[in-house]
């Protein structure tokens, strides 16, 4: 559960910091780039704790997906862009193929104690042999 939490706590660290991006550079510039650092880099550091228990296709795809999706509809909503239809196909479609590599995962979204897994000092090692 705390990977999940990770990686929709990412998500809002993304798109805030994308949006930072268009919103403080029509009034500061420069300011946007700190902020939109500082935010992208929690996004990725919150993203890597998320593929600790989250298989990496599922993570990053859920990521992408639901990221697009806000910052496409906060697009609209804050900076009055426009989506269409071809546009919000294509978000459903986005949400759609996550859902499906989310599903479509060994007990949806765990990964498996017998998957090999790499150990910082020994290289590849199966999941509970020693060294």
């Amino acid at each position: 559960m705390r990977s999940w939490i990770a990686l929709f706590t990412a998500i809002t660290f993304e798109v805030t910091g994308t949006l930072s991006l268009k919103l403080f550079s029509m009034h500061t510039p420069g300011l946007e780039l700190i902020i939109t650092y500082a935010f992208l880099a929690a996004s990725y550091v919150l993203l890597s704790k998320a593929f600790r228990q989250i298989p990496v296709a599922v993570a990053f795809a859920v990521w992408e997906a639901v990221g697009l999706v806000l910052i496409s509809g906060l697009g609209v909503l804050l900076l009055g862009e426009h989506l269409t239809p071809t546009h919000l196909l294509a978000l459903v479609g986005l949400l759609l193929g996550a859902t499906l590599l989310h599903r479509g995962t060994v007990g949806h979204g765990a990964v498996p104690a017998h998957t090999p897994r790499l150990t910082p000092l020994t290289g590849p090692a199966l999941s509970g042999e020693g060294a």
